[in-house]
């Protein structure tokens, strides 16, 4: 993303997941602050259902994979995070948090868990501002943890937090990975290795080459990949499945999951006998952390 500008992405993703907390079913996500946080414009389309109509079905129609996606990914996410706090997990990062509600939505959890929310400081300031402007109240376990992933190292950024490396955390990057060089993801997965204490585990999603994909794949990327370069977030790294889980393995982590499209469809979207299609060539990948 640009230096000096918010996230258009994490906008868009918040209202993907307050759209479909609104009027979709059965619901795989439920996130009742996601049209706040966007925005007023946005906010006003999230109370339209005339609106939600017109633009799900014409506009924004051939981008019914990518908006699977991004409510997968975050159920998913979760879903591991229950998981890790059953197990004893304590701390919970967030990282390219864009306009995540976690803090907002679990305040149940003061007290039990710290969550940091890390991300691009023009993306935190714009969030930080639409959180005063609502007059919502973050709670007091939230911190929020500034970092250019492109420059900085993670391990830095959660220094000048009260994250504690002694005890377990749960990581989860969505929808980052894909707008960061390779180099960057690679030096932010060994910062995580370095800095998170062993069984804490990670989550994140990524793309594969389009030479995995089938022609209506292609046609399905292409649409995202005009859609993202337009909002001056081009996808820029893409990973084969079966050569980058052994990479990431190789820098400290166990895999627990390789999670493809398919499968993903079938555990979110399909229990009702639909064929839902959900965005091709995007994996969510889950770790633990190993023994140092």
């Amino acid at each position: 993303m640009k230096s000096k500008k918010r996230s258009r992405t994490a906008q868009m993703a918040a209202v993907i997941r307050a759209l479909h907390w609104a009027y979709e079913s059965p619901v795989v996500f439920e996130d009742p602050f996601a049209g706040q946080l966007a925005g007023p414009g946005w906010q006003f389309l999230c109370k339209s259902r005339l609106l939600y109509l017109f633009a799900t079905r014409t506009i924004y129609k051939s981008l019914d994979p990518i908006r699977r996606q991004v409510l997968a990914r975050a159920r998913y996410a979760e879903d591991k995070l229950r998981e890790a706090l059953e197990s004893g997990v304590r701390q919970y990062v967030i990282i390219g948090a864009g306009l995540d509600s976690f803090a907002l939505r679990r305040s149940d959890l003061d007290g039990k868990i710290r969550i940091y929310e890390l991300d691009h400081p023009a993306t935190q300031q714009a969030k930080k501002a639409r959180v005063e402007e609502l007059n919502l109240r973050l709670p007091k376990n939230h911190e929020f943890v500034p970092i250019d992933f492109e420059k900085e190292n993670l391990c830095h950024a959660l220094a000048g937090s009260s994250y504690d490396p002694e005890v377990p955390a749960f990581f989860s990057w969505l929808g980052t990975v894909h707008y960061i060089s390779q180099p960057a993801v690679f030096q932010t997965l060994t910062s995580i290795q370095s800095c998170a204490c062993p069984e804490s585990e990670l989550v994140f999603d990524y793309a594969i080459p389009e030479k995995h994909y089938s022609r209506q794949d292609h046609k399905t990327v292409s649409d995202l990949k005009r859609y993202t370069k337009r909002r001056g977030e081009p996808i820029i790294s893409m990973f084969d499945p079966d050569v980058f889980p052994r990479q990431v393995s190789q820098l400290g982590f166990s895999l627990l999951e390789n999670v493809s499209p398919q499968e993903q469809a079938g555990k979110y979207f399909n229990a009702t006998g639909k064929k839902e299609k959900i965005m091709p060539g995007s994996y969510f990948i889950h770790f633990r952390v190993m023994e140092k």
